[in-house]
């Protein structure tokens, strides 16, 4: 996996931010401002590190991401242009002797200890779903670890926000444990895209490869947000399939523009309250697949079922009008055609019609197709709410090029593209107006710039074979 630095870092090394700073800029080059502040969060978590004699730490830093078009379309098949946050999970990881996974939120001050031998059993956190959920798939592929394996992390990423927390998590998790644990079944290596895949397996439970799935953390989604978190590249927008992933374009991100995110103030938790809506929103697409599946089988034909919308839109017996029939018997048919209205126009059109815009740097053009991407969400897939669509109504009114609600939706933030130079006034200025407009959220909101930051980094010795 790139950006992985295999140097030896102890703990007591990286507790002195100038110590530190130096290993890894002789390693990297340099990195400027945004190292040293990367730095200090790792000092900082190396400091309450409960295993201060630990002589091989791993350090890690998973990134947010920003879905800039593709609102459920990864697992339905389609096509998602995405980038990682400049928000970030920091999170410094070593062993330790008892057989346990160990994860303490130096943000929150919480601690959270999973024995090996009672996963599933801990409760209490809000993430204990996420933490049994990934040691339990580790172990049934890899069996126990020898390791005990602790692993302190901070986050600024927003919660619940849609800038992805919970699969920066899963990711956080995976690689601490399998860097650490010392597995007794070899693992074996994985580049950068695979990896994605794995991680949005264990989130949804889906199999990977020869892998057996579970239950996973209870949504049924994909691996866009594990893709962007972990394949991202900095000042780029990745265009992403997803069975299997693979990167199908970089964008280059115009160093004009920037993005300003504006967070809701309502929670998505797509484990909690918004779970049902967004297992709903993929059931939908299922059934259009199922629908498809069972007319291609009447008519004797069909050859290898559908997986998902993005393998019947390509089946060249494909008809839009008889698949429209057929979902007009059933109940619900009005919403099922809608659902696969919103994937169809999102893959098809609008994401290549973005791509497009932004080559020929036609920003009027490019909010044309967002606009529509917004309208689709809101009216046939259904995952907006009246927070998210003020918050895109009052910035395009306050002159930003484009804005989109974005992650598993019900909730969360939005994007907006603004010239860099006008970003911080319109920032203050769209979030007064918001808050104005929803004074009941004033207390929840987070309004930031961020920019297509590079994907996850790692340093330290590993037994992970990245």
């Amino acid at each position: 996996m790139e950006n992985h630095k295999r140097i030896s870092l102890a703990i007591q090394q990286v507790r002195v931010p100038l110590r530190l700073l130096d290993v890894l800029e002789s390693s990297m080059n340099g990195g400027g401002a945004k190292m040293s502040s990367l730095v200090e969060r790792w000092s900082k978590l190396a400091q309450l590190h409960p295993n201060q004699n630990a002589e091989k730490c791993l350090l890690l830093n998973v990134p947010g991401r920003i879905e800039v078009l593709g609102k459920h379309t990864d697992y339905a098949g389609g096509f998602s242009l995405t980038c990682a946050s400049s928000r970030s999970m920091a999170s410094v990881v070593a062993t330790h002797e008892s057989p346990s996974l160990i994860l303490m939120d130096a943000a929150r001050n919480i601690t959270l200890e999973i024995p090996y031998h009672e996963v599933g059993l801990v409760e209490g956190a809000s993430w204990a779903t996420y933490a049994n959920t990934v040691l339990a798939r580790l172990i049934r592929h890899f069996g126990t670890p020898k390791n005990g394996v602790t692993i302190v992390l901070e986050s600024n990423i927003p919660s619940a926000a849609g800038l992805s927390s919970s699969s920066g998590l899963i990711i956080t998790l995976a690689l601490g444990l399998l860097g650490k644990g010392n597995f007794p079944i070899p693992i074996p290596a994985l580049d950068r895209a695979a990896f994605a895949g794995f991680a949005g397996a264990i989130e949804s439970g889906a199999q990977f490869g020869d892998w057996v799935g579970d239950a996973g953390v209870g949504t049924r989604g994909g691996s866009q947000d594990h893709t962007a978190i972990v394949c991202s590249v900095a000042s780029q927008l990745g265009l992403f399939s997803y069975f299997p992933v693979a990167k199908e374009q970089a964008v280059p991100f115009p160093e004009s523009l920037t993005f300003v995110i504006g967070s809701s103030g309502v929670k998505a938790r797509k484990t909690g309250d918004a779970k049902d809506a967004y297992n709903d929103a993929s059931d939908r697409a299922r059934h259009v697949v199922s629908s498809w599946n069972r007319l291609r089988e009447s008519s004797k034909d069909l050859v290898t079922p559908a997986r998902n919308m993005g393998e019947m839109l390509r089946d060249p017996a494909f008809d839009r009008s008889l698949l429209q029939a057929q979902l007009q018997k059933e109940a619900q048919g009005a919403s099922l055609w809608n659902r696969f209205l919103q994937f169809e126009k999102e893959t098809e059109v609008v994401i290549p019609g973005v791509i497009n815009q932004i080559h020929q740097q036609n920003w009027s053009g490019l909010g044309d197709f967002v606009d529509e991407s917004q309208r689709m969400a809101d009216e046939w897939l259904g995952n907006q709410v009246p927070e998210t669509n003020a918050l895109v109504s009052l910035a395009r009114q306050s002159g930003a090029y484009a804005a989109s609600g974005f992650g598993a939706g019900f909730g969360g933030a939005v994007w907006a593209l603004v010239d860099t130079e006008l970003a911080d006034s319109f920032r203050k200025t769209w979030m007064k107006q918001y808050a104005a407009a929803f004074p009941t959220r004033s207390q929840y909101l987070e309004f930031f710039t961020d920019f297509p930051s590079h994907g996850v980094t790692i340093h330290g010795e590993t037994d992970f074979p990245l």
